[in-house]
């Protein structure tokens, strides 16, 4: 056992004998005062007194070192299997590892806080709360939009140590609130449900006395209205924007509540128009789309009003063929909604000017483009005739935009049938129980009169020493509660064996599974303690994953874990990858990897899917994108794929690749190390201080070995790159899009005539082939997909050391290790079932502990 002498400054902890010795022989010769491989010195580690060799304890940065120490021999990835290097008999690594896990386990357990743990609510997990509390779904509004970003730690926005609560946290939840209790609470007699009506003279587009001269928005008499561009991303040509002006200017929605929006629409000469296709700037072999959006106010209608607008809907139309869209949403006062052709031209003259002067010269036409403008009129021009009386090309047709509501669901909140029991108005509220029942809900647990008699005294003297009325103080105490520490924190108190109590336990799973409060059914099982019974347990865990809400899971450790929350972070080129912001393929990889892991979670699939699949999920757009046929429509499904293609697992997803470039390059650096932390979970040491970047720009690709072979000479780089670098050498048959490239390439725009174009040009071959540090030979994707399946033990343990930090929210400690290894292994008998390991997290110590 170590023996420990606390002083004022320091902690010396003798090392267990041979500890030293072992460092000394076999850690050293690299990590000592003549070589620091990777910025690594060990040789001072430990100070001799008395005989003994010890550690302080105390200094974080030794901590740290001999935690590294450790994971290297637990991974068996040092000492490094090289000529010349020392290796140490399996026997002495054995004691040493059990030694040093000894050592560690003893400061971890010494330096345990005995003081209840307090995790706030991320972002997330707040508007789930607020939506299932006060029972608001179908929002189309989000009063969390300001929020400060989540710190995060490894990936993970939701560990106690790093949620932090700022004054500007507190601020926001006292606004958001009050924008939620709005929406909750509708006192008073309730309005009769009407309808608002957008007919097409009611656009505002089409004045008699000055013609549309543009076929972009045209209505036709009071039959319909035409639309002739649009484009994705929307922020980028705000005009587009395609919305009802007097209804806009009138102040839009009036009276808040749920409405149900419909509009009947249908695609026009999508593939029999006239024109040479390629004079047209949109996809038009795929359905035309539009897009349901809403503004909160006039703000969201401007360049700058990205967040204050959102999209609804999104639906593909069908080609002369009129079909109803509907769907129901809460409009807030003031909101607009509004329409827009997603896949379109964008609304430019250079393309418009193009199929005039070749298509219609009886029209006399005045364009500009930046700074260029021009005034076309060809002798053959009929005075007065516009484009929007010639034009024959494609158009989205709106036949009526209708808000249906208030509906009547918009006064049966939660909060109001089930809290106040149905009150009508504030003076038939019994305010007492109302409280006691709320604060009970609000703060997941049961609660006791010193715990609601607070709120209740403060409705009471809003009332008698404020002047407020009752509906004013009701707001007032909901509010407090709404941003007090039991709302805004999980409460686990400390017991002498670490457990939590059943509703502890229940708040856990269901923050866990559904990233939100738990339901009646969970309160009643944690009332009663069954929740406790392991059988219960697991069917409850049964049950809430068959539910919808449990994509909240599969969607927030997706953000944590592949890191999916950076994806657009650094957008990708708009010259060079056009697509993907004409195809909206942001949204698509990330739904691609979003149902790809939903399927494996519910139909309990081996985790092994995830490194290597026959099947994806693919709507038509991102299936092109992948060079897959047969797929059409926006909607995602099921699609299955070769036996040894480059597709299929997390590392032939578009995301995944996206993210693991810059929006111009690729790097093997990058995409490697994303590889040994979410799959392997051997995370790299970072580079030292003083090493330059490498160079991104390697577009030519000639010399990208070259330039990682300069990088590797350096001596401090050379062992981690030897370790990073083969994991991602064959990813480089992906672009920083996620396109397969036999060949690294350039795009090259070019314009012939009136048509403009853009071809590829080949540059180097791509070369992936690598030598693992394992000595295995790869090549392609596919080969290093077969690598990683041989190491799926290693995956297993490294996920579910992944899936019980972001289930127990906190970082795993030195005494969780053997519980993860018990998962594991429990997880390899069972068959490596996804669901599987759910419920193994569940059932473990880390999880029912504090």
């Amino acid at each position: 056992m170590a023996t420990s002498l606390t002083g004022a400054a320091e902690e010396l902890t003798t090392l267990a004998p041979g500890v030293h010795e072992f460092i000394t022989a076999y850690c050293v010769n690299c990590h000592g005062s003549a070589k620091e491989e990777g910025g690594r010195a060990f040789h001072a580690l430990a100070t001799q007194r008395s005989g003994d060799w010890k550690v302080d304890l105390a200094d974080e940065n030794q901590v740290t070192a001999l935690r590294e120490i450790l994971d290297q021999l637990n991974l068996g990835e040092m000492p490094p299997h090289e000529d010349g290097v020392a290796q140490p008999s399996d026997e002495e690594i054995k004691v040493v590892t059990q030694r040093l896990t000894r050592t560690l386990l003893e400061r971890e357990q010494a330096t345990a806080s005995t003081q209840t743990v307090l995790r706030r609510l991320n972002r997330n997990e707040y508007r789930n709360t607020m939506r299932d509390l006060l029972g608001l779904p179908f929002l189309a509004v989000d009063p969390t939009t300001q929020f400060p970003k989540d710190d995060e730690h490894g990936g993970f926005t939701n560990l106690g140590a790093t949620l932090n609560l700022s004054d500007e946290h507190l601020a926001q939840y006292l606004a958001a609130v009050d924008e939620y209790l709005a929406m909750a609470l509708q006192f008073g007699k309730q309005p009769e449900s009407r309808v608002i009506e957008i007919r097409p003279q009611d656009w505002g587009y089409f004045n008699p006395g000055n013609r549309t001269p543009w076929m972009y928005k045209l209505p036709v008499g009071n039959k319909h209205f035409d639309i002739g561009s649009g484009r994705l991303p929307l922020t980028a040509r705000i005009h587009m924007i395609t919305y009802p002006r007097p209804f806009a200017d009138q102040g839009g929605i009036q009276q808040p509540g749920y409405y149900k929006i419909a509009t009947p629409a249908e695609a026009i000469r999508r593939l029999t128009h006239p024109y040479d296709p390629k004079m047209i700037p949109a996809d038009l072999t795929k359905a035309m789309r539009i897009g349901l959006y809403v503004a909160d106010s006039m703000d969201g209608l401007s360049a700058g009003g990205v967040n204050a607008r959102r999209r609804l809907a999104s639906w593909d139309l069908r080609d002369h063929e009129v079909r109803t869209f509907e769907t129901t949403a809460w409009l807030a006062k003031g909101a607009i909604p509004f329409l827009h052709w997603e896949n379109g031209p964008g609304e430019t003259d250079h393309w418009m000017r193009d199929i005039l002067k070749r298509y219609h010269t009886d029209v006399e036409f005045r364009g500009k483009q930046g700074k260029h403008a021009w005034h076309i009129k060809p002798p053959t021009a009929v005075p007065g005739r516009t484009i929007a009386d010639v034009w024959a090309g494609p158009l989205v047709r709106i036949h009526d935009l209708r808000f249906v509501g208030p509906l009547p669901k918009t006064f049966t909140s939660r909060l109001q049938t089930r809290y106040l029991d149905g009150a009508p108005t504030a003076d038939a509220v019994d305010l007492r129980a109302a409280l006691k029942k709320f604060t009970r809900a609000a703060f997941r647990r049961p609660v006791s009169e010193d715990d609601f008699q607070p709120y209740l005294e403060l409705a009471q003297q809003a009332q008698e020493e404020m002047g407020r009325s009752l509906e004013e103080a009701l707001h007032i105490a909901l509010k407090a509660i709404l941003v007090s520490p039991d709302f805004l924190y999980f409460r686990e108190a400390a017991r002498e064996d670490g457990r939590l109590n059943a509703h502890e336990l229940a708040n856990r799973l269901s923050y866990f599974l559904w990233s939100s409060m738990p339901d009646e059914e969970l309160f009643s099982l944690a009332d009663s303690g069954q929740i406790l019974l392991p059988d219960v347990l697991r069917d409850q865990v049964d049950r809430m994953l068959g539910l919808n809400k449990a994509n909240a899971m599969i969607d927030g450790f997706c953000e944590s874990w592949l890191q999916l929350d950076k994806l657009g972070s650094m957008p990708p080129d708009e010259n060079q990858f056009e697509e993907f912001y004409r195809c909206d393929l942001e949204a698509a990889m990330r739904n691609e990897t979003r149902w790809f892991a939903r399927h494996i979670l519910r139909e309990n699939r081996p985790i092994t899917d995830f490194l290597a699949s026959r099947y994806t999920f693919l709507n038509e757009a991102l299936a092109r994108h992948y060079g897959i046929e047969g797929v059409h429509g926006g909607h995602f499904r099921k699609v299955s794929l070769p036996a040894n293609g480059q597709r299929g697992g997390l590392l032939g997803q578009a995301s995944v690749l996206t993210l693991t470039a810059n929006g111009v390059d690729t790097t093997p650096i990058v995409r490697g190390v994303w590889v040994l932390e979410a799959i392997l979970g051997t995370p790299p040491s970072p580079p030292p201080p003083d090493i330059e970047p490498l160079d991104p720009d390697v577009r030519g690709a000639t010399t990208l070995r070259e330039r990682l072979e300069k990088h590797r000479t350096v001596a401090s780089c050379r062992r981690c790159h030897a370790k990073i670098d083969p994991f991602g050498f064959p990813l480089e048959f992906y672009d920083p899009v996620g396109g397969f490239r036999p060949s690294y390439y350039r795009k090259v725009h070019s314009r012939e005539g009136n048509l403009r174009s853009m071809r590829k040009v080949n540059l180097a071959r791509v070369d992936g082939s690598a030598e693992l540090p394992s000595s295995e030979h790869v090549e392609t994707p596919f080969e290093l997909k077969r690598a990683l399946l041989s190491r799926k033990d290693q995956f297993a343990r490294a996920l579910a050391k992944k899936l019980l930090t972001y289930a127990c929210g906190r970082s795993m400690a030195l005494s969780d290790q053997a519980e993860i290894d018990r998962i594991a292994a429990q997880l390899a008998k069972s068959g490596y079932g996804f669901r599987d390991l759910v419920f193994l997290i569940v059932s473990s110590d880390s999880f029912q502990k504090r």
